[in-house]
């Protein structure tokens, strides 16, 4: 964990141009580095994450820190700023204090903010986008081998290089055989990182930016990708694969059908769900019942219990509805013994729980702004082009993400970097619009202002 520090510094030394070290940097990191957190007193808890943003941070100041200070802050970049600043308003509002409310948003500082500000800075063009989707394919590829690994032996990747279990074992037996987990904290979240990859690399070849063999590797490119797509298929993941299909579906009725509505939808359903299940309008009876009768009885019952605790957990953060109850389990609901007897699952009825109203409306504009700026960028006539088609599936994967979030808790950085990027391809160009206004001058020939109709 601590020798990632000068492996990163490493990386800016070797690998050119400086934006491919920051996506070996982080992907490796969070790709391998064990799900361990160390506490160390006057920072923030070191963890995989924060391994990966102080590393790169850390060889982007000594190796090419003239990137770092061309970063400026826009309007834009609000969403995150205040997401980071909600647990500092739960701490004051519940009498917690201010160090636990300058710890709190320390921890969301290295979790959220390092990752989308390394975005903003590195991938605000549609090439080091595009960078970072062959980052996402490659990433998956490197992990299907000891997916198979796993299929076989069950999940003891983990165990074997660091001595433990990242989660409990029991849960990644699924359907007579087991779910592949690697060095991610649980099966779900390998999955969606396969899901990840896979979008990345069909939409990247859909999109003629990949030649007969894969960078890096050199192998034949669509053997790979069949293999990485089956690996995908047989993680026994029954939610992720389906916002593969839905994402590759959708992706393909834009640059087709020239219509914005599949991707719209992907990016409005959280919105709508956690408007309509965080007020209390809406109790999911009937999201069971369709659950119900569409999958098996496991997956159903599963679907049940969360939505029973999600109705617990929403009527107790409604009682503190702006700002939520702060840290230290407190929206939790205990029995008289003091034992938790409802734990939430989705990352959104945490975000309630903690940090209320605001905390989950910031949360959910960080990852829904980009990818409505892409959709304002770039019109469905323009998905066809090479560029603007390697780099949708990072904007339909913020809504994928956001979708599987709403019953899992499954973080990933790769989103927040996609996150800053997109903004960051938003801010140069109305920066670059407002100059051109200014000087009178062409851009034309500047990649991050492609030609044709847009709506900003």
């Amino acid at each position: 964990m601590f020798g990632w520090l000068p492996l990163a510094i490493y990386l800016f030394s070797k690998l050119k141009p400086s934006h491919h070290a920051v996506i070996a940097g982080f992907l490796l990191a969070w790709m391998y580095l064990p799900q361990s957190t160390f506490k160390l007193p006057g920072i923030p808890a070191y963890n995989k994450v924060s391994a990966a943003g102080y590393g790169i941070l850390l060889g982007s100041f000594l190796r090419d820190r003239e990137q770092l200070l061309r970063f400026r802050p826009h309007l834009l970049d609000l969403p995150i700023v205040l997401w980071c600043l909600s647990s500092f308003c739960s701490s004051i509002t519940n009498g917690l204090g201010v160090y636990d409310g300058i710890s709190a948003t320390e921890g969301k500082v290295a979790e959220w903010f390092i990752p989308y500000f390394i975005g903003r800075t590195y991938f605000g063009r549609l090439e080091n986008l595009r960078d970072l989707c062959f980052g996402l394919l490659l990433g998956a590829l490197l992990y299907v081998p000891m997916c198979w690994i796993e299929f076989v032996l069950s999940p003891q990747l983990h165990r074997i290089f660091y001595g433990f279990h990242p989660h409990e074992f029991g849960q990644s037996k699924r359907s007579g055989g087991y779910r592949p987990v690697v060095f991610m904290k649980h099966g779900l979240m390998t999955s969606m990182w396969m899901v990840s990859g896979s979008l990345a690399g069909v939409c990247l070849w859909m999109s003629k930016n990949l030649g007969k063999r894969l960078p890096v590797f050199n192998v034949a490119t669509l053997p790979a990708l069949g293999v990485l797509i089956m690996t995908t298929m047989m993680m026994k993941s029954f939610g992720a694969i389906a916002l593969f299909f839905i994402a590759v579906a959708s992706i393909v009725a834009v640059s087709r059908l020239k219509t914005f509505i599949p991707v719209l939808l992907i990016g409005l359903i959280p919105l709508a769900y956690e408007c309509t299940r965080g007020t209390g309008l809406w109790d999911a009876k009937n999201l069971i019942e369709a659950s119900a009768a569409a999958s098996s009885e496991d997956r159903a019952e599963s679907l049940a219990f969360r939505i029973r605790n999600e109705n617990l957990l929403i009527e107790k953060a409604l009682e503190h509805s702006w700002f939520g109850w702060g840290g230290w389990q407190r929206s939790f609901i205990f029995n008289e013994r003091e034992v938790a007897t409802s734990v939430p699952d989705g990352l959104w009825i945490v975000a309630l729980g903690q940090n209320g109203l605001f905390g989950l409306a910031t949360l959910t504009l960080t990852l829904m702004v980009p990818q409505f700026l892409f959709l304002a960028m770039y019109p469905p006539a323009r998905w066809r082009e090479p560029q603007v088609a390697a780099v949708a599936p990072l904007s339909v994967l913020l809504g994928v993400f956001m979708i599987d979030n709403l019953f899992n808790d499954m973080f990933n950085p790769a989103m927040l970097l996609s996150a800053g990027g997109i903004t960051g391809l938003c801010v140069g160009r109305l920066r670059g619009e407002i100059s051109l206004l200014h000087s009178q001058t062409s851009v034309e020939n500047d990649p991050v202002f492609d030609s044709g109709p847009r709506l900003l």
